[in-house]
């Protein structure tokens, strides 16, 4: 999604000079930036390749300036500014200037998610917005500089730097060297506690309590929920509230487990929606009756037109008007009430689904834990410990993210006619298997003693 952003946000600087990447050695690189840039008439430069100080740095446009420098961009495919922009913008700047080059201004091109595509080619100049971050980057800079050392002596180091595992490794992106850290902290670390703030996280590794088992009665901060997974561990048990039982038994049949897949690009590709739009292209329903059958329905859009009218039509049919909807987390329902507000003419069927709709992922947070969730309920950790057989590892599509992708290359009009069959197989599978999970859970944690 950032290479497509990327290279469509040249077209808001346009006839420029691209640079290239691909089979090309760095050193040919700058060269052809320094080159690009002696041509007075170059207007821009894509990919534009510096080095300054022992510091690489690839400028994704460099555009001429009204007097004689350049205005360096940085082109992002989110839809603002995000604090973690400041160190990389500051290192490009840093060699872009230390290279003899004038910046004139520093700007962030972003998508504008209030853009609405209507079809044809893309308005560049209301599809981006531009910010000015020529002061906090050139603030930014000292700090950098003074950290590089520090990266240097770390990478010159035959021993990696100690640092603790904590929140940081995942965000403000995840670290790719997390598999290596985690290989000798004990199974239930405490970064493992659900909830966990950083402020917390720091207080336990301040008291040298790097184990949940460690955690000792009456130690201060910790919430209820936290308590009772630290509770569950301890005891090397799962945890099940008497009131998860009264719960289940309310779940009236024929029960529906719904799931729905929806595409968010950064790029709209379905007329009338604007970037990064929730738009659902899939369902799967599997319908669980009382005698212990099911049988399985499900709907997936195919082409670039709008989906919604065709998937509510068909969905409101199969979950007719009587049984519970059990769904995992509260998307199922945001997305039938952005279908209810879309679609007037199936307003009166779609918003009383509302009233029937069991979360069981609310159930488990509320009534029940196992210690080999190890703090996730992501219904992929979920599942393999409540349904050991089960599981996504033979599908080829494995998570939301892989789905909405598929179905933006699935849609593509010029796709080789067995990719799409390949395609449509798979979006198939992985929606279905995510209804008949939670059919299959419940039905473990129905039958429970």
């Amino acid at each position: 999604a950032g290479r497509l952003v990327g290279k469509v946000a040249r077209e808001y600087y346009p006839g420029g000079v691209e640079i290239g990447r691909d089979d090309l050695s760095y050193e040919e690189a700058v060269r052809r930036t320094t080159a690009a840039l002696a041509d007075l008439s170059t207007r821009a430069i894509y990919e534009g390749a510096f080095s300054h100080g022992g510091i690489r740095a690839r400028v994704d446009i460099l555009a001429r300036a009204n007097g004689s420098g350049w205005d360096l961009v940085e082109v992002k495919s989110s839809t603002g500014f995000k604090g973690e922009y400041l160190a990389d913008v500051a290192a490009q700047l840093h060699a872009v200037e230390g290279s003899g080059v004038q910046v004139e201004r520093v700007l962030l091109l972003h998508v504008n998610n209030q853009y609405v595509w209507n079809g044809g080619a893309y308005d560049v100049a209301a599809l981006f917005a531009a910010h000015d971050l020529s002061e906090g980057v050139r603030a930014a800079l000292p700090k950098l500089l003074g950290k590089v050392g520090e990266i240097r002596q770390a990478l010159g180091s035959p021993e990696p730097p100690a640092i603790a595992i904590g929140p940081h490794c995942r965000k403000p992106y995840p670290c790719p060297f997390h598999g290596h850290c985690h290989e000798a902290v004990p199974e239930h670390h405490v970064s493992n506690l659900p909830r966990l703030t950083p402020k917390m996280y720091g207080t336990l590794i301040a008291a040298r309590i790097e184990d949940i088992r460690e955690i000792p009665d009456g130690f201060e901060g910790l919430s209820e929920f936290q308590w009772r997974v630290r509770d569950a561990v301890l005891r090397g048990e799962p945890y099940r509230h008497p009131g998860l039982k009264a719960e289940l038994d309310a779940i009236r049949f024929p029960i529906h487990f719904l799931d729905f897949e929806t595409c968010n690009p950064a790029l709209p590709i379905i007329p009338g929606t604007h970037p990064f739009q929730q738009t659902p292209f899939q369902w799967s329903v599997h319908v669980l009756r009382e005698d212990g059958t099911h049988e399985h329905h499900g709907y997936l859009h195919r082409d670039r037109t709008d989906p919604r009218e065709a998937l509510a039509s068909g969905l409101v049919d199969v979950l007719a008007d009587r049984g519970s909807i059990v769904v995992y987390s509260g998307f199922e329902s945001r997305v039938i009430r952005s279908l209810a507000d879309a679609l007037p003419e199936l307003e009166d069927r779609l918003n009383p689904l509302q009233d029937r709709m069991v979360d069981l992922l609310h159930l488990l947070h509320n009534y029940y834990y196992h210690p080999n969730f190890h703090g996730s309920f992501s219904i992929k950790d979920v599942l393999p410990v409540l349904v050991p057989a089960m599981s996504y590892d033979d599908l080829s599509i494995r998570e939301g993210s892989q789905a909405a992708l598929a179905f933006i290359a699935l849609t593509d009009p010029e796709i080789h006619p067995e990719e799409r069959a390949m395609l449509e197989e798979a979006l198939n599978a992985y929606c279905a298997r995510d209804t008949m999970a939670l059919l299959c859970m419940y039905q473990v944690l129905r039958g429970m003693p």
